[in-house]
């Protein structure tokens, strides 16, 4: 009887007859990824056994992605060592820097009252007087007026020296016997009484006491010959180390609107120095020039015309240079001031004057 329509059919009685394959898929699991029966796909646990789920794109974190996390990371900490490094180095710069700043404050401080020191020991001059007032008072004498300095001045001589360590690196090659600033009376005497025996020009100069100063010492010695003899004869400062030198007063002038193609201050200096002391006849008046240098910032670049700055070893120089003009090229400035500020109220743009600082400035030489 045959079986109803739609009915289950009945098992092969042969397996030869219905053969069935099989893949290495039909055996996976099929669980969803996220669904609550795949809680090994879900959670993944670390080494410490602490469990993070990965990422809702990804669905599992690969090793190449730990790797390429690991060397991420490690291109960060290197990176960051080396803005520490370099911050290091900054900070180690900054310091050595404030050290010299500090070093050039207290020396213009020392400048200043020095150049306080000196106006104030300027004696009066006298006034003027008239014929007519002369001839009714009768006196027949003739002011005269006194440039030489005090018996003291004279007697003394002014030094400057470096600080024992301007930078601590150099505490490494110290002996604990430099020469240098606020060292104790009894140790800076030996040293510059030493300094002055070792040499056969200085050995009889006498010294009477030493004083200290922000940049250096105050020498007084016996009396003036002395004093002069360690002034020509600068040996003994060699022997101090330490970037020892004498200080005295220079003076200087500005000469505004000087053409700037007629010197050449970065690499002929020398050559400029040379070229005006020629042009206008100092030498034959003994005049000498310490130093050049154009009076602008170092930010700007230097146009077509400029302020240039003139420093003598002597008001002499400078004074010579006020009343006579500046020459350059056969090209004459006549006019004269006695302040920078007036020199650039001009009212043409084509004006060319020459201006002086009325105090003097201590430099090292």
């Amino acid at each position: 009887m045959d079986p109803p329509t739609g009915g289950p059919e009945p098992p092969p009685t042969n397996t030869q007859e219905t053969p069935t394959s099989f893949s290495v898929e039909d055996f996976q699991p099929r669980v969803n990824i996220g669904s609550p029966e795949s809680p090994t796909e879900s959670r993944k646990r670390t080494r410490s056994g602490d469990a993070f789920a990965p990422s809702e794109n990804s669905g599992r974190v690969t090793t190449k992605e730990v790797w390429k996390l690991i060397g991420t990371l490690k291109d960060i900490i290197r990176h960051q060592t080396a803005v520490i490094e370099s911050t290091q180095n900054e900070l180690q710069e900054i310091k050595h820097n404030q050290h010299v700043l500090q070093e050039q404050n207290e020396k213009l401080h020392e400048e200043v009252k020095a150049l306080r020191a000196q106006v104030e020991s300027t004696p009066a001059v006298t006034a003027t007087r008239t014929w007519a007032a002369v001839a009714a008072t009768g006196d027949n004498a003739t002011p005269s007026l006194s440039h030489q300095k005090p018996e003291k001045e004279q007697n003394c001589v002014r030094i400057s020296t470096q600080r024992a360590f301007v930078d601590p690196r150099d505490n490494d090659n110290n002996d604990g016997n430099a020469f240098g600033r606020y060292l104790p009376t009894d140790t800076v005497n030996t040293h510059i009484r030493t300094a002055l025996h070792s040499d056969a020009a200085t050995q009889d100069a006498q010294v009477v006491g030493i004083g200290t100063t922000k940049t250096g010492y105050l020498i007084r010695f016996k009396n003036v010959e002395s004093a002069q003899v360690a002034r020509n004869n600068t040996e003994w400062l060699h022997k101090l180390g330490n970037n020892t030198k004498l200080v005295k007063p220079r003076f200087g002038i500005v000469v505004h609107r000087t053409p700037t193609d007629e010197f050449d201050l970065e690499t002929s200096t020398a050559q400029a120095t040379e070229k005006i002391i020629q042009e206008n006849d100092l030498a034959e008046h003994g005049f000498h020039i310490e130093e050049l240098a154009w009076m602008k910032s170092k930010d700007k670049a230097l146009g077509k015309f400029a302020s240039l700055g003139i420093w003598f070893d002597s008001a002499e120089g400078a004074e010579h240079m006020l009343r006579s003009g500046f020459v350059v090229s056969q090209h004459y400035i006549p006019q004269v001031n006695t302040s920078g500020s007036a020199a650039h109220q001009e009212s043409g743009p084509g004006a060319s004057t020459v201006g002086v600082s009325t105090l003097q400035e201590i430099d090292d030489v």
